[in-house]
Formats: structure tokens, sequence, C-alpha cells
């Protein structure tokens, strides 16, 4: 079994033909036919079966596709991540939700003028995706909202406590409250980030202890559109107090009790791969003692 023929057999599925995955693949159709032939021949099975002159799987042709389709992803993988080693390519794979993106950005900034010879790559996803990609080895280091991270294959540390406040049109009328309760928060139609969103789990939660249910009439996974509803007084939404205490059209109201969390930074225990992000580690720990993680005003 060679790479080139897991390739041809998961695009000739993708193109449920030989004469179509050749044109893709750019090579001639004998050499598809006969990647498929030689696959079948090792493993004495048929991979497809053709019906009304299509090429359908057949049921090992099936399981086949699913092994393949993870075996090509971790040849990927490895051959990029053997491509940065081998080229001696400094680089950090960032990944970064949203409002933590935005807090970010001087630390991204500074970095980037300390050690211009490593390159960021950065991923803008919900804390628990940008959780599961760093176990896949798909970042190297993720900055998200505390989730208790207790993995033993996972090194991390907190780099500041931050505040969600319920956020509202500066014209609004709880905009001169000193605090509100989350019964008052439930009566409001609120905005909210989708599922896989940290911040969306610990503000249900909240919900859910005081048996209230909040009025969600918007989800987004961008901040910047949860900003403009709040803005143009379209709904209420709950956001970092770094995030907000720039904003000229949005007042922030502490919640009673307040609704705190930490930030941390993750990573992999595999420092000895990539020194940069050691480098990176570090300077963040005391970028985050100088400066802290805020909005920088424009």
């Amino acid at each position: 079994m060679k790479l080139h023929q897991l390739q041809y057999f998961r695009e000739v599925c993708a193109q449920n033909g030989i004469t179509k995955a050749a044109e893709t693949l750019h090579i001639s159709q004998p050499a598809v036919s006969n990647a498929i032939k030689e696959l079948e021949e090792e493993f004495h099975v048929k991979l497809f079966k053709r019906v009304d002159k299509r090429l359908i799987l057949t049921k090992e042709g099936a399981y086949f596709l699913l092994e393949v389709e993870e075996l090509l992803s971790r040849a990927n993988a490895l051959t990029q991540k053997m491509y940065h080693l081998g080229t001696q390519k400094n680089l950090i794979r960032i990944g970064l939700p949203p409002m933590i993106s935005v807090m970010a950005f001087r630390l991204i900034q500074d970095f980037h003028s300390a050690h211009p010879e490593i390159e960021l790559e950065l991923y803008d996803e919900a804390s628990l995706t940008l959780r599961r990609m760093l176990q896949e080895d798909k970042v190297d280091v993720i900055i998200v909202s505390g989730m208790n991270t207790d993995f033993t294959n996972l090194g991390f540390c907190k780099l500041q406590r931050s505040e969600l406040l319920f956020c509202v049109n500066r014209n609004h009328q709880l905009a001169g409250e000193p605090c509100v309760s989350i019964a008052h928060a439930a009566l409001e139609p609120v905005v909210m980030f989708k599922s896989s969103f940290h911040v969306r789990e610990k503000v249900l939660e909240r919900f859910h202890e005081n048996g209230c249910t909040p009025r969600v009439m918007w989800t987004t996974q961008q901040l910047y559109t949860q900003l403009q509803l709040i803005r143009n007084g379209m709904a209420a939404g709950f956001l970092f107090r770094e995030i907000v205490e720039n904003e000229e059209d949005i007042t922030g109201i502490p919640l009673d009790p307040p609704m705190e969390t930490d930030i941390e930074m993750v990573w992999l225990k595999n420092g000895k791969v990539y020194q940069d992000i050691n480098c990176f580690i570090r300077f963040t720990q005391e970028h985050c003692r100088k400066y802290g993680l805020k909005c920088v005003k424009e």
C-alpha cells in the first residue's frame, strides 16, 4: 500500500468515478485504475461496485475510506511538520477565541517586533474547538478562558482574571445600574456566541443555576456582529470587561454576583521540537505580568 494509491482512491470516491478523478489529479486514467486494482489485489476485497455506470463503494470500500481519510490527514500533518523542521523555518500556530484575539493584539504585535524571524499563524476559533485542535497537534499554543486544564500532556499557566459584563446600548434603561442580576438579564433579548464557546457555556450555567432561561434572539461566532447588535440597541450580550471598556456606545454592567473567569495559555508538552514555542510562552508570561491582555484603543 502506497500513499499515492490512497490519494487516488480518495479522489475516485470524491468524484464518483475514475475519469473525473484522473482529470482532477492531472494524471492518466489507467494510472488511477491500476492504483485501485493494486489495492483490491493486495487486500483481496472489492472496494467499488458498478451500478448504472457509476462507481459505488462496497461495505469494505466505505470502511477503507474512513481509514484512508485519517491516514492522509496524519500524513499531511507529518509532512508539514517535517517540512518546517527540515527547512529550519520558525513557525508558531496560535489559537485565539474572538474576544481574546482582540485583547491579545498588543501581545502579538510586541512579540513580532521582538522576534521578526518567527512566523505566527493565527487561528480564530471557539475555545472548545481550539482545545481539541491542540490535542490533535493542529495548533501549538492557545490562549483561552479557563476550563480547569488537567490533562497530563498539557502545560498551562494563568495569565489574568477577567470579568464578564452584561452589555447594553448606552441609552438602555439598565445602562445606569451599578449591577444587574441574572434574573433581570433573562428579561432582555440577547446575542450569544454559538456552541463550543466557553463563554456561552459559562453564561448558560449561571442562568441554569438561577432557574432562568435567556431570551437568545441571535447566535454568532463573530465578535463584530455581537458588538453591532449591542451598539444598535437590538440586543444585550455578555462580553469581557476589556472588550467594552473603550466602547463609547456600549455600557458594561457587572453581574450580581460577579461572573469572573481565568484566561490561560495552554500548550502541548513537546517544546523540544520547537524552541520558538518556549520563547513565545516566556514572552507572553512576562508581557501579561507587565501589561495584561487588553484592547488597544485606536
